[in-house]
């Protein structure tokens, strides 16, 4: 990855934005995962936990890391955002992160996604340090009652830990995997680890679509 070779080195990061374009309920469930975790393993290791920043309030100043949660149709407005925020921190070296929720079937349209958001980190001297790809369909905030390791969330959950762990080590979640110890044959050359359901896409269709229904007939 050329993450690495532009010195791609493990950095504490202190402050973190965790930023949705846009904003969606699948994509507000998959960073609540992601901060979730990375606050239980903070805690089982003892470790501090870095203060998530809220870009919109006057005072947010720079940031060491940022995540980005984003759709694969990623279009040019979504892109515009990111510029738009990438710029308020170009040349800091921060590193950025991307979890993008995808259609179940193919990625590529996620792949594209990542391409795009690498090159935007590129030319603002951001370090793109790669993500994730949840490639669930929509509905996946469906999942937001159900076990972290059940049978439902456990392949979403596995790839999210790969990314908790490059957050914690402020490094590419490639490096991450490598200084761990992991499997670093799971990250692709833009940087990203895929995930899909563990079921059969009909029945993962038919079972999100049940724990939808029964979410909103509970409010």
């Amino acid at each position: 990855m050329e993450t690495t070779a532009r010195g791609d080195l493990p950095k504490t990061l202190h402050t973190i934005a965790y930023i949705s374009i846009p904003n969606s309920a699948d994509l507000d469930f998959l960073l609540w995962d992601l901060q979730d975790a990375i606050a239980a393993y903070a805690q089982l290791s003892g470790t501090a936990l870095p203060h998530p920043v809220d870009l919109e309030a006057d005072d947010a100043g720079a940031v060491d890391g940022m995540v980005l949660a984003v759709d694969d149709a990623f279009d040019d407005e979504a892109m515009i955002a990111v510029e738009q925020i990438l710029d308020r921190f170009g040349g800091t070296g921060t590193r950025v992160y991307a979890v993008i929720r995808a259609a179940q079937e193919g990625a590529e349209q996620a792949r594209g996604a990542a391409v795009r958001l690498h090159k935007a980190c590129e030319r603002q001297g951001q370090l793109w340090c790669g993500g994730v790809v949840i490639c669930a369909g929509s509905g996946i905030a469906a999942l937001r009652h159900s076990p972290r390791m059940g049978l439902l969330r456990r392949p979403f959950s596995e790839a999210m830990d790969k990314l908790v762990g490059a957050v914690r080590m402020g490094c590419s979640i490639e490096h991450a995997q490598l200084l761990g110890g992991g499997n670093a044959g799971s990250v692709d050359t833009d940087g990203m680890v895929r995930a899909k359901p563990a079921l059969p896409a009909p029945i993962w269709h038919a079972t999100i679509k049940r724990l939808g229904a029964h979410a909103q007939s509970n409010i």
